[in-house]
């Protein structure tokens, strides 16, 4: 079975775009939100019942469960709130091929992606024996500008399919084999309203690793006829968004498609015989 957990807060907004990429490929739709409706830093933010509405009238398969619990904790760091959600999500999935998602994060195609986690559904079986991590790589867009969309594509890998039940830090397990399977996913990431970045940069796992607002100003400052002066952007290790490129789009969702069209899935099989001697050493116990 495939499944998948979404965390929703201030940005439920997103959501239906994601899930549109995949609901008729999944077997079932966990979405996380906060039961007093606060953010990993506290913050109170708002969920209009139109977007419940919404999400039940979409849900014609029924496959969304909403989860509600307490994912805010006064005495942890927003990434240790934030680690502690996505793995209460994740226990919510029960066995199988586990997906998490954030709502800005679309995985276009599904229908190959689903096609390729089925070939490989017997890891999923004793997944103590065959612990795994698979890995994407981000298409982050960066910035909607009035001509089209500034985004980075330079495989950045993220860790976001797993068949394990918990994870070490946020969505990574260090204790597991990682495997890179160029899924591309787009992510929608800073390419939102100067208000609306403003709320992410003060609620976000990674409000207190760097100078927020000065590297806001900075984002803000870009535009279609300097952005190609830039390199090396990435607040925290700048290397990884080293240069930006521009698609002429209107919305997120033409994005998706001009983008898919020219870069169809296209991924790499898994390395089933180094999973097999890993397993057999562990039901032998010299592992």
């Amino acid at each position: 079975m495939i499944k998948v957990s979404y965390l929703v807060s201030y940005d439920y907004f997103m959501l239906l775009t994601s899930i549109r990429q995949l609901y008729d490929y999944v077997d079932k739709i966990v979405v996380a939100i906060d039961l007093d409706r606060k953010t990993w830093s506290g913050n109170t933010f708002e969920i209009p019942e139109s977007f419940f509405v919404e999400i039940r009238k979409f849900d014609i398969k029924n496959k969304i469960d909403f989860y509600f619990d307490v994912f805010y904790l006064p005495e942890l760091t927003p990434m240790e709130n934030e680690s502690r959600e996505r793995n209460m999500a994740l226990s919510k999935l029960g066995r199988g091929w586990k997906i998490q998602l954030d709502v800005d994060e679309y995985v276009y195609e599904f229908k190959t992606v689903a096609a390729y986690l089925k070939k490989y559904w017997f890891l999923s079986l004793y997944p103590r024996l065959t612990p795994i991590c698979l890995n994407g790589k981000l298409v982050t867009l960066y910035r909607q500008l009035p001509e089209g969309y500034l985004y980075i594509e330079n495989n950045e890998q993220f860790p976001f399919i797993t068949n394990q039940n918990t994870n070490t830090q946020t969505r990574t397990n260090y204790r597991i084999r990682n495997f890179q399977t160029n899924i591309n996913v787009i992510h929608q990431s800073w390419a939102r309203s100067e208000n609306e970045i403003l709320i992410k940069i003060k609620n976000w796992g990674h409000r207190d690793d760097f100078d927020t607002m000065k590297y806001f100003d900075f984002w803000k400052s870009l535009n279609v006829f300097n952005y190609k002066n830039y390199k090396n952007i990435h607040p925290l290790s700048p290397e990884v968004w080293n240069e930006l490129y521009f698609l002429e789009c209107t919305t997120s969702d033409e994005f998706i498609a001009k983008f898919s069209n020219k870069n169809m899935q296209v991924l790499s099989p898994m390395p089933i015989k180094k999973i097999v001697k890993s397993a057999i050493k562990k039901i032998l116990g010299k592992e």
